[in-house]
């Protein structure tokens, strides 16, 4: 197979940008098609006689550009032209009914929003909220933010919070204010599939990390060895982590596992991202790393999931030393979060409704998970009584994807291990399946029970992968 090598002789300017032009003429001429290796870095600077550093940067950019996409341990390919919709985005026209994929956790148990905005009518100087205000909100909605981080495991810092239009703006700004285009951030083998895209089009490498598993099979946290070699084999600069309620494992760290964690990212100066949108839901949980590492951690307070993802209202708390970025980057992207919905939930964290409104969805999740437990056997996935998704293991050797293509026949969505894996390696056999998105009992469990027969039909063999060589 030839090499591709670019003619770089008429170049002026910086040659990785050079390279980058080059790759998207190729792509838009044919002379690059979809799917396509590109050479090794080595190689390429080889070829052309530049540093290897030079055709690193140059790669990095056709990837902001979309124009590539890196496969750890595989190579560099030219990317899709055009990318496939996230099945993870809902659809006005309502595809599927039977929605076991959307983790969007009991949404028809939300609180009435006509009575919500009946009360942020009433606001007085309501005027004010509909005017410009600081980039990092105002300071009673971040004053009832440090009250959200409370059901965290947070005892947040009212100056060292700001208001992101959602948990979703608020990760892309960690992402901004805590690294720098190049940087290595390391992240669970198994992790938020949102993060899989967003971080790479920032200029930034995923380094997925292997999660230790019990005698059971059960995953657990990031392995902190594991953590540990990476750091010091691949620069990582920081790690993303989702201590409770994991997505989409389900696993909610224990104390030590965090303290290792913590350990490791002292040692070796890791920045923490902590994003944690379920875990109101999770009876216990552990101290927040924020308090276990407050100089290093950025913590995540997103409202989606618990209460109105229509508000798009997030909370984010940093280290002092990032506020400004974080500020700046607020207001470059989106100029403010809206304070009228930040009105509309600063309410209804006040006057108790979050915590009525948990309390039912607690107990609507309890039913979903005996109907699961009873169904699918509960030893057949990884969840719990407050768990609002389950991670269900198939046997070795089925692919999930063809699962998921059966389900979709039959109009059931589910979401298969691919869409969570860190690395383009072949899909595990597993499965995520959300408890609370589907609105009837009997809708729910006639999901289960297509489920049920579509694993047993894949599982007889008659839908088994290729077996990995």
């Amino acid at each position: 197979m030839t090499i591709w090598c670019p003619d770089l002789s008429p170049v002026s300017g910086p040659i990785y940008l050079a390279v980058a032009d080059a790759i998207e003429a190729d792509i838009r001429s044919g002379a690059l098609s979809v799917g396509e290796r590109l050479p090794p870095q080595r190689e390429l600077a080889y070829q052309l006689g530049v540093t290897l550093g030079t055709i690193t940067r140059a790669y990095r950019e056709a990837e902001r550009r979309r124009l590539l996409r890196g496969e750890t341990g595989r190579g560099t390919y030219v990317a899709p032209q055009e990318m496939d919709v996230s099945p993870l985005i809902p659809r006005e026209d309502r595809l599927f009914d039977l929605d076991l994929a959307r983790n969007f956790a009991y949404p028809h148990l939300n609180p009435d929003l006509s009575k919500g905005l009946a009360r942020v009518a009433r606001t007085p100087g309501i005027d004010r909220l509909n005017g410009f205000v600081p980039s990092e909100g105002l300071s009673s909605h971040r004053e009832t933010g440090a009250q959200l981080f409370d059901l965290f495991g947070l005892k947040a810092d009212p100056s060292n919070i700001a208001l992101t239009c959602g948990a979703q703006h608020g990760i892309q700004i960690l992402l901004q204010a805590l690294f720098r285009p190049g940087d290595t951030i390391a992240v669970d083998e198994f992790t938020y599939p949102s993060i899989l895209n967003s971080a790479p089009h920032l200029g930034l490498k995923l380094v997925p990390i292997s999660l230790m598993q019990a005698d059971d099979g059960q995953f657990l946290a990031m392995d902190p060895d594991a953590l540990a070699a990476a750091a010091r084999t691949q620069d990582v600069k920081g790690v993303f982590l989702m201590p409770n309620m994991h997505n989409p494992t389900t696993h909610t760290m224990t104390l030590a596992e965090r303290e290792a964690i913590v350990r490791v990212a002292r040692k070796f100066g890791l920045k923490i991202i902590e994003d944690d949108p379920y875990t109101p839901f999770v009876r216990e949980h552990p101290v927040a790393l924020g308090m276990l590492a407050p100089e290093l951690t950025a913590s995540i307070a997103g409202i989606s999931k618990l209460i109105s993802p229509g508000s798009r209202i997030g909370f984010v708390h940093v280290p002092r030393a990032y506020g400004n970025s974080v500020r700046n980057l607020i207001g470059e992207s989106t100029w403010m979060a809206s304070p009228i919905t930040a009105e509309l939930i600063a309410g209804w964290i006040r006057d108790g409704t979050l915590k009525r409104t948990l309390s039912v969805k607690g107990e609507a999740n309890v039913q979903r998970y005996e109907v699961a437990c009873k169904l699918l056997g509960k030893d057949s996935f990884q969840g719990a009584v407050d768990k609002v998704f389950a991670w269900l293991k198939l046997e070795d050797g089925v692919d999930p994807a063809v699962v998921e293509a059966n389900l979709a026949h039959q109009g059931v969505a589910a979401l298969s291990a691919k869409y969570f894996q860190a690395s383009d390696r072949q899909p595990r056999s597993y499965m995520r399946i959300t408890l609370g998105t589907i609105v009837g009992e009997p809708e729910f469990q006639r999901a289960l029970e297509i489920l049920v027969k579509a694993r047993r039909t894949t599982e007889a063999g008659r839908f088994l992968s290729t077996p990995v060589g």
